[in-house]
């Protein structure tokens, strides 16, 4: 029995299928037509899904023009009004998988695992405010604390969601294995796999994240968040087309 890592990229998605790691133990075993009873160490797998609290990281380097050009957020300013400030989406969901991978001849295998690790969440979250409103400011405040609420909009999902995907993760692994498998390529699709079937409840994630931070952008919340300060526009703004 070995171990050896394997690192595998996948295409990138905001939930992410990347960060995948693979450990595989590699068995010989005769040939048969089936595959046989799990071997022990993959009897009873290790399936958990942690949610990782993100550290905030409040940017200050992009100005009214570059808010509108950044991606990978759920924020969208009504019509008529512009971005002051950007929340990144926390939803990264990254996975590790532990195979057992028992060889038959002519080179296909039959596939367990010991263990299925994943992680939703980011380590570090960026929350952008204009660098238009020098700290300090009415304006830099009023965006911060507009922000903040965007934080916790995207936490408050992820928690609420996690259980039901890791419950949902666990039925996954417990339904999926064995798997019959042609060679090393297929068992690195593995945690593609297990993403696919995930795929549904994260789009559920996301659907309610998008409405959740939608209902917070309005054009009503915009406008009392507007009347709070009145240097909105310092001289030589660059303003993004509305």
């Amino acid at each position: 029995m070995t171990e050896r890592p394997i690192r595998s990229p996948f295409p990138q998605h905001r939930i992410k299928d990347a960060v995948v790691c693979l450990v595989l133990f590699v068995v010989s075993f005769p040939a048969w037509g089936q595959c046989p009873e799990p071997p022990a160490v993959a009897r009873n797998p290790t399936v958990r899904l942690d949610v990782i609290e993100p550290k905030l990281v409040y940017r200050h380097d992009v100005d009214l023009y570059g808010l509108g050009r950044i991606r990978n957020t759920f924020e969208k300013a009504p019509a008529g009004w512009i971005m002051l400030g950007v929340t990144i989406t926390s939803d990264q969901l990254s996975m590790e998988v532990r195979p057992v991978v028992l060889r038959q001849a002519g080179g296909s295998a039959c596939v367990w695992v010991t263990e299925v690790a994943a992680r939703i969440g980011d380590p570090e979250l960026d929350v952008y405010v204009a660098a238009n409103y020098p700290e300090g400011t009415c304006e830099y405040d009023v965006v911060r604390e507009h922000e903040n609420q965007h934080v916790e909009i995207n936490r408050g999902v992820v928690h609420a969601w996690a259980p039901r995907i890791g419950a949902e993760l666990r039925h996954v692994v417990a339904q999926s294995f064995p798997v019959s498998v042609a060679g090393s390529a297929d068992v690195r699709q593995l945690p593609r796999m297990l993403m696919d079937r995930l795929r549904p409840l994260l789009d559920g994630m996301r659907a309610e994240m998008r409405q959740k931070n939608g209902a917070l952008d309005t054009p009503e919340n915009y406008r009392r968040t507007a009347a709070r300060c009145k240097n909105w526009f310092p001289d030589g703004t660059r303003l993004p087309d509305r």
